[in-house]
């Protein structure tokens, strides 16, 4: 039992020595360092500093008797307000970091971007997933269409967006490429020729602007960062005036 009280004493942050000081001043009252060391099974050196640290703790006190020192430890119910007096320190120290967090990232040259990589028919899952749990107000998409049909297997694309509920409220499309089975309510406009070659698409929403290659192995690059998203929903926006309407029912 008293392995397991010494235990739970380290996992409240005391040392292993001072859990066997604390514990033994308990064990044998009001006593000398000699004593106490004595029963604890530690060095009379090692027992000073214990008690010293205990001290600061509040969990021993000091008095003398004549010409000699004696150490008691405080009663257990100490230890209750001790990690009380803790949480409240750590409470001030959280509330302190979470006031320089701004401060610190600007110290490392902005909020810098968290990256994922998917690769293989796992990505277009990852993809779907990462959209049911943003549940976005709005979802923005360049898509090379043909290149989504010619390059990725219709079963694995149906069973990938069956496997996670819709939660997107508003979708928008461009996209070059005949679209088959859009989502109802979504609006879309085909982007022309004449504006160039590209492959694959990307997409927007909420902090995620996401990218997608599908020719050779298929890869879907995830970019969280609030500067990236809006850069690229305000470039979405400008081609979406500049390119003709469609709209599904």
């Amino acid at each position: 039992m008293a392995k397991d009280i010494e235990k739970l004493l380290e996992s409240i942050g005391l040392l292993p020595s001072e859990s066997k000081i604390y514990l033994a001043a308990l064990q044998t009252g009001s006593e000398t360092v000699q004593n106490i060391a004595k029963a604890a099974g530690i060095s009379r050196t090692a027992t000073y500093d214990a008690i010293e640290s205990l001290k600061q703790r509040g969990l021993m006190t000091t008095m003398q008797k004549g010409k000699k020192m004696f150490y008691a430890a405080e009663d257990p119910d100490r230890l209750v307000s001790y990690l009380k007096e803790e949480q409240q320190r750590l409470d001030s120290k959280i509330s302190e970091v979470m006031h320089s967090v701004d401060a610190m990232r600007l110290m490392a040259g902005g909020s810098r971007p968290k990256v994922r990589v998917y690769e293989g028919k796992e990505a277009l899952f990852a993809f779907f997933s990462l959209l049911e749990q943003s549940k976005p107000e709005e979802l923005l998409e360049v898509t090379n269409v043909d290149d989504v049909y010619n390059h990725i297997d219709e079963k694995t694309l149906l069973a990938a967006r069956k496997a996670y509920k819709w939660t997107v409220k508003k979708l928008r499309i461009l996209h070059r490429g005949e679209l088959r089975n859009p989502r109802k309510g979504s609006e879309f406009r085909e982007l022309s020729k004449e504006w160039g070659e590209f492959h694959g698409n990307f997409s927007v929403f909420g902090n995620h602007v996401v990218f997608a290659s599908y020719i050779g192995t298929m890869t879907i690059i995830v970019l969280e960062s609030e500067l990236f998203a809006n850069s690229m929903r305000t470039f979405f926006n400008l081609a979406w005036s500049a390119a003709g309407r469609k709209k599904t029912t």
